[in-house]
């Protein structure tokens, strides 16, 4: 991790400053450390140059287990940056079972997270989407670009092309490894990575120029996640920053395929109509660019976003 992705970070649970305090190596290059909320002794650790930055709601499971091992080892330099152990609570009884999913996919893309990069499908569909994404970036821009979901890094290379620097979000630390291996040393642009979820952005207010989210919107478990995403997505960008967005189209052929299920491992998906794609993104952005035909199974959507109100957001999880 670079000292410089503090510039961009914040409490996933409420918005509150972080102190930096590294463990081993230099600023350009911290290995391990930990981000502290001095306000509430919220601490998340930096595990090999990758900071995880879960809301409290979500840190349980595989995720509690790595935060416990992780303090096991640097407990005494825990307490010496303030960290208060007891301040991160799991969830329990999260509604309508969201926790749950959302834990399911996350564990689906770290064991998947080999495999998908195979996929020819993926890479034929990349004639398509790489040109398109190009476009809706736009010409060079002096400010951040957020990918919101960034996976294993099949369009990270492509966002670093346009602007000063990326700042990389995704649920599955596994995809990030690989992410990270697959463009070190060979991006346009700096490229710092995140491990967090993207209903509980952990970023500051106005912040990025532009955000990507390609074929990620569709797998948020939830309309009331989604729309969580979108509010979080529309604070953190800047007066004038735009979100491209692209997402499971349901229309023409892709009729002929299910509107909501679960891919394997129970990553969770939902195809949506012109008009559903437009409303939902539409609580919270301007849309100023719609393409409902992907090539087959995708729509994409360019949009600048409403007035907000700084992380007075409701949360559903």
């Amino acid at each position: 991790m670079n000292a410089r992705l503090l510039e961009f970070l914040a409490d996933p649970n409420d918005g509150g400053a972080l102190e930096l305090h590294p463990f081993s190596g230099g600023d350009d290059q911290i290995r391990d450390g930990v981000l502290v909320n001095p306000r509430s002794g919220r601490w998340f650790p930096i595990r090999d140059g990758i900071p995880t930055m879960f809301a409290d709601a979500l840190r349980a499971g595989t995720l509690r287990d790595a935060d416990a091992a992780f303090a096991a080892r640097f407990r005494s330099r825990l307490e010496s940056a303030g960290a208060d152990f007891g301040s991160a609570s799991a969830a329990n009884g999260a509604p309508d079972g969201q926790f749950e999913r959302i834990e399911r996919e996350r564990r689906a893309r770290d064991e998947q997270a080999q495999s998908y990069d195979k996929m020819l499908g993926l890479k034929f569909y990349e004639i398509i989407e790489i040109p398109a994404y190009r476009r809706a970036v736009g010409e060079s821009f002096d400010t951040a670009l957020l990918e919101a979901g960034c996976g294993t890094g099949r369009f990270t290379g492509v966002f670093a092309e346009s602007c000063r620097e990326v700042v990389a979000i995704d649920m599955s630390r596994d995809s990030i490894l690989r992410n990270r291996v697959r463009h070190a040393g060979k991006t346009a642009a700096p490229v710092h990575y995140v491990h967090a979820d993207l209903t509980h952005l952990p970023t500051k207010d106005d912040v990025f120029g532009r955000i990507a989210h390609c074929g990620v919107y569709e797998h948020i478990p939830s309309r009331q996640l989604r729309l969580q995403f979108l509010d979080h997505a529309r604070r953190t960008l800047k007066t004038g920053g735009t979100i491209l967005l692209s997402a499971y189209r349901y229309g023409g052929i892709s009729t002929l395929f299910e509107k909501e299920g679960e891919h394997d491992g129970g990553i969770p998906f939902t195809r949506f109509t012109a008009d559903e794609l437009q409303a939902e993104v539409g609580e919270f952005f301007n849309i100023t660019h719609f393409q409902e035909n992907l090539g087959v199974y995708m729509s994409l959507l360019i949009a600048q976003p409403r007035k907000f109100v700084a992380w007075q957001h409701e949360t559903v999880i």
